[in-house]
């Protein structure tokens, strides 16, 4: 992104956030006036999603700051760097060692959420951390962050913006009411029409290690292999960095649900799928992926998602007293109304229809977090959340890379193959 790019995609978010009611909390601990400085730790696209959102609010005088950017390709840092005329940072530590950030946004691969996190935590700094909480194979490393979390005073966001809809407080109420019996199955899925989010755009194809691209930086705790810029560039494809739909999709498809049916840690994970069309690039994460989970809560869930075809079906929550169908539903975003069916039913009369907004998830989510920054309440989607999350996905991967049926062990908290 230039500089021309960069003014003219961050005014268009600008203007369109500038229509929205969203407020920060101003009675709070650093004061009325005080402005948050945040650091970003990753600065691909999704890191940019999130350099918008906050730009946007500070040309509308919302109290905050970007003090700092860090990433490990030097030019990309560079660009945005004076784009948004934040400090440059190569090396995570260096920015966090800047005592202007009081925040900071980790959107870099999967794997060094966990490490980053924890070295923020420990550097006295909040965090919004992007989903999942750590690669699939780093669920014993998710589980000390999260302990580690519970001493500390510093607050954790894991970035599964869904979960700020306000929309799933009702499907929570009508549950808690006992709308529809006691809940046994849920049926969700995400669909999508193409792999754009493996193909990512490589912007130097002759790019190689040096002072401009830290590869080590980049693997973290991966196995080392010999710099490949398909790798450093579209991480996403492969799986030492990445899991596919069960790391990148289904903590959207899933977190609401696990928060308000109140789930803990699935008991067993039974996994299928492949690589069924997208074969032709070196991909090695599956483009279709289906994934039933047994709770210890006597409950069902299947999730199923294909890269292949956008063809959506709506989530289906069954009770043995009603049904609760999520009509016309977008996993980044929300769902559009509410229906709740009678376990008999003979036509529409007997169902009851509840409307609700698709707001702007991302923004709602900053918003609590940012709110929660100023008063030290939790944000909505903590790292217990996360975890209970993380097993899901570490749990799925393993299941289908071992075409093996994996367990839970409640008391030693252990995924077990």
């Amino acid at each position: 992104m230039n500089r021309r790019e960069f003014i003219r995609t961050s005014s268009k978010t600008a203007a369109v956030l500038g229509a929205s009611s969203l407020l920060i909390a101003r009675q709070n601990v650093l004061g009325a006036n005080d402005k948050i400085g945040v650091g970003f730790i990753g600065c691909g696209k999704r890191g940019v999603n999130h350099l918008q959102l906050i730009h946007a609010w500070t040309t509308q005088g919302k109290p905050l700051r970007i003090v700092a950017l860090c990433d490990a390709y030097g030019p990309r840092l560079r660009d945005l760097a004076e784009g948004y005329q934040a400090k440059p940072y190569q090396r995570h530590q260096d920015l966090l060692a800047d005592k202007e950030v009081d925040v900071v946004c980790i959107s870099t691969p999967d794997r060094l959420h966990v490490p980053q996190a924890l070295d923020a935590i420990r550097a006295g700094k909040d965090v919004y951390c992007e989903k999942p909480m750590g690669h699939w194979s780093q669920f014993a490393l998710c589980k000390q962050f999260y302990e580690a979390t519970r001493k500390s005073d510093r607050l954790v966001q894991m970035g599964i913006q869904i979960n700020s809809n306000s929309a799933w407080q009702k499907v929570k109420e009508l549950i808690q009411r006992g709308d529809i019996g006691r809940v046994q199955h849920v049926t969700a899925g995400y669909y999508r029409p193409g792999d754009w989010g493996e193909r990512w755009p490589i912007p130097d194809p002759d790019a190689k290690p040096g002072p401009d691209l830290d590869w080590k930086a980049f693997l973290g705790d991966a196995p080392e292999v010999p710099f490949s810029v398909e790798r450093f560039f579209s991480w996403r494809k492969y799986l030492d960095y990445s899991g596919g739909p069960a790391t990148d999709l289904f903590p959207h498809v899933l977190t609401p649900f696990i928060n308000v049916l109140g789930l803990k840690f699935p008991s067993r994970a039974l996994a299928s799928g492949g690589i069924y069309k997208y074969d032709d690039y070196g991909r090695e994460v599956p483009d279709t992926f289906n994934l039933v989970l047994e709770y210890p809560e006597r409950l069902s869930v299947n999730l199923v998602c294909t890269l292949t075809n956008g063809h959506n079906s709506d989530p289906v929550i069954r009770g043995d007293g009603g049904t609760i169908v999520l009509e016309g539903a977008n996993f980044g975003a929300g769902f559009r109304r509410i229906k709740r069916y009678p376990v008999k039913w003979k036509d529409e009369s007997e169902v009851t229809e509840i409307p609700v907004t698709m707001p702007n998830v991302l923004a709602e989510h900053w918003t609590n977090f940012l709110e929660c920054v100023r008063t030290r309440a939790q944000p909505n989607t903590g790292p217990e959340l996360g975890l209970r999350m993380q097993a899901v996905s570490s749990m799925g991967m393993l299941a289908y890379l071992k075409q093996k049926i994996a367990r839970f062990d409640a008391v030693k908290q252990e995924i077990l193959i």
